[in-house]
């Protein structure tokens, strides 16, 4: 039997439909905050709580790893692709966690309020910390906060998180963005410029398979 990576690995799971600068921006803050050397990120199948992305998954993972391909902190994981089941978080957890001693689970304040509706989302915090980015209009609920017993997991900084092996919750309220992959997809089909928003392979890869048309 292999022995586990003893280096805290961050992972950063989401639709990427597609994949836009807050992604990358978040991924890279998640890297630097914590002082990681390495971050997965993990594209889901077939959401749970979302609907059912219009965009087939190879293209969605073949937008993430252009996306990346300059961040070599950054590796793209296709283990939710392979399954051809709904992708809950916490199976991908428990995969990655027969490999890796501690992960970080990072998620926007926006999925941090649903976690309670998540599948078998109490094992989350027993395979992993989090780290919950703040983003634009978005407050903490309290019901999140009392499930989860935030009174007791919450630490203030990364050192005080990655001396436990899991369960630790760190909020950063220095990281906003204010982008979502649904108004980007709409400029897309106006056909509206979205050079800020997305990157320039992308939008050549978007263009060239004639993917967000009407």
């Amino acid at each position: 039997m292999s022995s586990l990576d003893s280096s805290p690995l961050a992972v950063l799971g989401g639709l990427f439909d597609p994949v836009h600068k807050g992604h990358v921006s978040a991924a890279q803050f998640a890297l630097e905050l914590l002082s990681v050397q390495r971050l997965k990120m993990i594209p889901c199948h077939f959401p749970n709580h979302k609907a059912v992305p219009t965009t087939q998954a190879q293209h969605r993972l073949a937008m993430l790893e252009l996306a990346t391909a300059s961040y070599p902190q950054i590796e793209v994981d296709s283990i939710e692709l392979q399954r051809d089941r709904v992708s809950y978080t916490v199976d991908t957890l428990t995969e990655l966690k027969k490999r890796h001693r501690v992960l970080v689970f990072v998620l926007g304040a926006d999925s941090f309020n649903s976690l309670p509706e998540w599948h078998d989302w109490q094992k989350i915090l027993e395979l992993s910390h989090l780290l919950v980015l703040s983003r634009h209009g978005v407050t903490l609920s309290n019901e999140a906060l009392s499930a989860v017993d935030s009174k007791l997991r919450r630490v203030d900084t990364s050192e005080q998180m990655l001396a436990s092996v899991h369960g630790k919750i760190l909020f950063s309220e220095n990281f906003d963005y204010d982008m979502a992959s649904s108004e980007i997809k709409k400029k897309l089909v106006r056909g509206d410029d979205v050079s800020a928003q997305l990157d320039a392979d992308v939008i050549h890869y978007i263009k060239d398979n004639s993917l967000y048309q009407n």
